[in-house]
């Protein structure tokens, strides 16, 4: 009988609203302190199963399965992962909470030995879920600043604004040192403001995930290289220069 694996990428998008995907994905979203699920269909083929995240858990390994013929798997897992087995469906369920920095573009490997000999394998990047992205793209018709925040950016490699595939701006993280190019770091992402153009799209990427932005449209964008006389008023600026030519005259 062919053995068939089955591994279904679950996008949790808060811990109290867990939501499950039936879609089969080399990528597996999950939000910051949310559960993220594996589900491994098993056959009676199937003698072992072990999952392992590298260079993260000692040994690596976080979960290791024996199925010993038509009986429930007896499984170890580590103290932060849990599990549950349906009778009926046969179906394998694991899951552990996300975090940012430990998790984020981590390869999770669910490995299965049957009991001919042959193994399996199958590779699942984990990636922070896009809403946890706040993005925007405001523009006044002449400039447009472009921001992009996360609530796990602190705990993140870094962030990055890019024109297509492009890379215009980033921050990028040197251990407790926020390292900028073309961009202003801010308390959960970085922002950057620049010529308006309707025809360039904007996107956010943090750890392997990327939102698209859509513009909006506010009056008071301004960039950060404009002199402070040209961020007045013509009222504002009529009486800045008169008060120095007053000045200039009673000086001379």
């Amino acid at each position: 009988m062919q053995f068939v694996l089955k591994l279904i990428a679950v996008f949790v998008i808060l811990a109290e609203n867990e939501i499950y995907s039936s879609i089969v994905s080399e990528t597996l979203e999950a939000c910051h302190g949310s559960n993220f699920y594996v589900d491994i269909l098993l056959d009676a083929t199937t003698k072992e199963i072990n999952v392992n995240i590298p260079s993260l858990y000692q040994n690596n390994i976080i979960l290791t399965c024996s199925i010993p013929f038509d009986k429930k798997p007896n499984c170890l897992p580590v103290p932060i992962v849990q599990y549950k087995f349906n009778q009926t469906s046969k179906i394998l369920t694991f899951y552990m909470k996300y975090h940012n920095k430990e998790h984020a573009e981590k390869a999770l490997f669910v490995n299965s030995t049957l009991r001919n000999g042959t193994t399996h394998s199958r590779k699942i990047i984990l990636l922070p879920c896009k809403a946890d992205f706040k993005a925007k793209a405001a523009h006044n018709n002449t400039y447009v600043t472009v921001t992009c925040e996360n609530r796990s950016f602190n705990q993140s490699s870094g962030m990055q604004i890019l024109q297509g595939d492009n890379i215009v701006s980033q921050c990028q993280w040197n251990k407790t040192t926020l390292n900028c190019i073309s961009a202003k770091g801010l308390a959960n992402g970085i922002q950057m403001t620049t010529e308006h153009d309707p025809k360039i799209k904007y996107s956010c990427g943090m750890d392997g995930q990327f939102v698209q932005l859509n513009y909006t449209e506010e009056s008071t964008v301004l960039p950060e290289s404009l002199s402070y006389s040209s961020r007045l008023s013509e009222p504002q600026q009529i009486l800045m220069f008169t008060c120095i030519l007053l000045i200039c005259s009673l000086y001379y």
